[in-house]
């Protein structure tokens, strides 16, 4: 359930389809951004992760994000509930015309089919500040 669940997101990020990919988010839900980009930080509750993918899908032209592994915290437990690691890689082209490559993990907590809360990190920051800029000192 949650590898179809979680390859549906990853897809539909591919597409850009912000109403496919907040199908899968709790009300109360909180993503945390990695990073010291414009785009970084705690985004709390529904209608503030929605503004962060709008955001992310405003400023690229192109994203394709592919999974290489999934793992789960309890993989006898494949229910509504459960912790889901998963490695993926994001190809994708800013407005401006940058391309990455980028190689991220995220961990999303699934609580009654919904995801509660998602924390991503790159492998190399530098290049999402490549893609985004870096957010000046605070």
């Amino acid at each position: 359930m949650f590898e179809k669940r979680a390859q549906r997101s990853m897809d539909a990020m591919s597409r850009k389809d912000l109403a496919a990919v907040m199908r899968s988010w709790a009300d109360d839900a909180v993503l945390d951004f990695m990073g010291h980009t414009p785009i970084s930080g705690r985004y709390r509750g529904r209608p503030a992760i929605e503004g962060f993918f709008r955001r992310v899908f405003e400023g690229t032209e192109a994203i394709r994000v592919t999974v290489r592994h999934m793992a789960f915290a309890n993989p006898v437990g494949l229910t509504y509930d459960n912790t889901v690691y998963i490695e993926f890689v994001v190809d994708a082209t800013n407005r401006d015309g940058v391309t990455i490559h980028d190689e991220r993990i995220a961990v999303f907590e699934y609580r009654r089919g919904k995801v509660v809360a998602m924390r991503e990190w790159a492998f190399d920051p530098t290049i999402v500040e490549r893609m985004w800029g870096r957010s000046a000192p605070a």
